[in-house]
């Protein structure tokens, strides 16, 4: 290597943003379709280059050096302006087809992008399709920063460069265990809530942002939050476990009630209804994939 002139490829660059966001380079090689050692040697071979570490492996846990968090800032801008490239030309030809990068926040990344992505490849079985998930916050960032085209969010979205349109509606219900008091109710009285104990999402969730100001609107609270959790699935187990009751998407329990091991219920007396929001960049040239896309999305909001 030259001095001052690092050689590296893209697809290097690809596997380490994989690596970072995953947090396993297990993980990462699943979702870039490579052995794990290949994963390990690509990793190796840009430390070399770059020659510092941009990874700690701490018994089993992968995290990101002072070194591989100033550098993962560069690499996603790298290949932002490689799909963006690659898009711009594709619009010359007025071509569908290439790669599809979707954001979703835990519910509709889950719930609600599965369901149209496979309808969209029905249409167009040569696009290749990435979802990635994160907080609402985080699917914002991701738009913003042309990391992916469009996202799905079920939160309320004022940002400067993001393009927000209301596509579905989503339900919000609380969920305990089929041994709770609760478990036999249809409805709850809002004036009990403040005293259970409140299994939480995260902060930056949309699902917790949504029910904050729900509640806050209908004059309840303080929670009694009880433990803080990083996904719906968390949520799930947590008051599985009888560690306290929460509120969830109905989308999200549809097994857990068939299979009897959660019960649900409204609140009495508060609309719990919230939107399911799909932005995309208004500051950003749409690929042609996209703006398919996006039609598939408007001709199917009806069954969402």
């Amino acid at each position: 290597m030259k001095q001052g002139r690092p050689d590296f490829s893209l697809r290097q660059i690809e596997v380490f943003c994989q690596v970072a966001d995953q947090k396993s380079f297990s993980k990462a090689a699943n979702a870039v379709f490579l052995s794990q050692p290949t994963v390990s040697e690509h990793m190796a071979s840009l430390e070399r280059t770059l020659g510092t570490r941009l990874f700690d492996r701490v018994r089993g846990a992968v995290s990101l050096t002072r070194s591989g968090q100033v550098f993962y800032g560069y690499a996603q801008r790298m290949l932002s302006m490689q799909r963006e490239a690659v898009r711009a030309l594709d619009d010359l030809k007025g071509a569908v087809r290439g790669d599809l990068d979707l954001g979703g926040s835990t519910i509709p990344g889950t719930y609600v992008l599965p369901g149209l992505v496979r309808g969209f490849r029905e249409k167009f079985p040569d696009i290749r399709v990435t979802i990635r998930t994160g907080d609402s916050q985080h699917v914002l960032d991701m738009v913003a920063d042309g990391i992916v085209e469009l996202g799905i969010v079920g939160a309320r979205v004022k940002r400067r460069g993001i393009e927000a349109t209301e596509i579905a509606k989503d339900e919000l219900v609380i969920i305990c265990p089929p041994s709770h008091p609760w478990a036999k109710k249809k409805q709850i009285d809002p004036s009990d809530l403040p005293g259970e104990p409140f299994v939480a999402r995260e902060q930056g969730s949309g699902t917790r942002e949504t029910i904050e100001r729900m509640l806050a609107d209908a004059g309840i609270g303080p929670l009694r939050v009880s433990i803080e959790v990083g996904s719906t699935e968390e949520v799930k187990e947590s008051v599985k476990a009888g560690l306290g009751v929460s509120i969830v998407s109905r989308r999200a329990i549809s097994t857990e009630l068939a299979a009897g091991v959660l019960a649900a219920a409204r609140l009495k007396g508060v609309d719990m209804s919230r939107a399911l929001v799909l932005v995309v960049s208004s500051e950003r040239t749409r690929s042609g994939v996209c703006k398919a896309f996006l039609e598939h999305v408007e001709a199917n909001k009806g069954s969402l």
